[in-house]
């Protein structure tokens, strides 16, 4: 990775310090910066000497490391064993490993009946579903918004290795726009505008949950859609979570489109765990902001 970044160095004469290489190699490691045109990576180079936050979100990543690796290993959950260090031999490995996952998957769902066997080939049809970021951009929010971007980074290589499509929903009281990364792939126009995206004011989490239903219909020809919402922990109508229509919203989103849903807390002193019942998986940002 650090002879690609060499070459690119090279290639369009930048002078750059060790730090701003380092975060360099971070970006073109998660973001397969190899797969954009001469004229993309140009325009991508030129973004990162001129965006302090692009800079900054790479250095909180590379700082938080051992965070990074976590987030990585367990959104969707991954064995740490099975990971190989060749690009290659990983791509490979991981397209076996899907196809003997849902093979599984056809047995497990194969049903008898006296001596006729059937089979649900058109689950075995079904892609990955797609990962699905929320991102709350609240007041509250505002501190910590560069440390919950560069959280999302690792993301972009898990779905680019699994071919699945990513969507980043900032959110407060409403939704004013998403962003859809086919496959993972680097859409420059959008990830400068998730870069740069800022709001303010109160967040509400049923709107985007909705939303993400919404997504997920989109999408109803795949199988486990994972979803990460970024939060301060306290939505002010997270009284309704626990309200009996939120709950059969979510227990269909879990049902018919085997959504699974993580949870990244600032502080776990604000965490309402009652109220994020639904998500199989939380961690807390209070070991990185101090």
């Amino acid at each position: 990775m650090k002879d690609a970044v060499e070459t690119l160095i090279k290639k369009f004469e930048l002078d750059i310090t060790t730090e701003q290489r380092e975060c360099l190699c971070f970006l073109y490691e998660h973001l397969h910066l190899e797969e954009l045109s001469d004229k993309e990576q140009h325009f991508f180079i030129n973004y990162f000497y001129k965006s302090e936050t692009l800079r900054n979100m790479a250095a909180f990543a590379l700082e938080l490391a051992d965070i990074m690796h976590e987030i990585r290993e367990n959104i969707p959950a991954i064995e740490q064993a099975e990971r190989l260090a060749n690009g290659k031999e990983q791509r490979l490995y991981y397209e076996r490993k899907w196809q003997e996952t849902k093979r599984q998957q056809l047995k497990h769902h194969t049903t008898k009946k006296g001596n006729i066997l059937y089979v649900p080939f058109a689950e075995y049809k079904k892609e990955p579903g797609p990962m699905i970021v929320c991102l709350e951009q609240s007041t509250g929010m505002v501190a910590y918004s560069e440390l919950c971007k560069s959280m999302i980074l690792p993301l972009f290589m898990n779905a680019h290795r699994e071919k699945r499509d990513l969507y980043i929903v900032p959110f407060d009281r409403q939704i004013h726009v998403h962003y859809r990364f086919e496959n993972g792939h680097l859409n420059l126009s959008d990830f400068k505008d998730f870069i740069e995206y800022k709001a303010k004011g109160e967040a509400a989490i049923l709107p985007v949950l909705q939303f993400v239903k919404g997504l997920l219909k989109e999408n109803q020809q795949c199988i486990e859609a994972d979803i990460i919402i970024f939060t301060e922990g306290n939505p002010v109508d997270g009284q309704y979570l626990l309200g009996k229509r939120t709950k059969a919203m979510l227990e269909e989103m879990k049902h018919i489109y085997h959504a699974e849903f993580s949870v990244i807390a600032m502080h776990e002193q604000n965490f309402n765990e009652q109220q994020f019942w639904f998500a199989k998986k939380a961690f807390f940002a209070d070991d990185a902001i101090q």
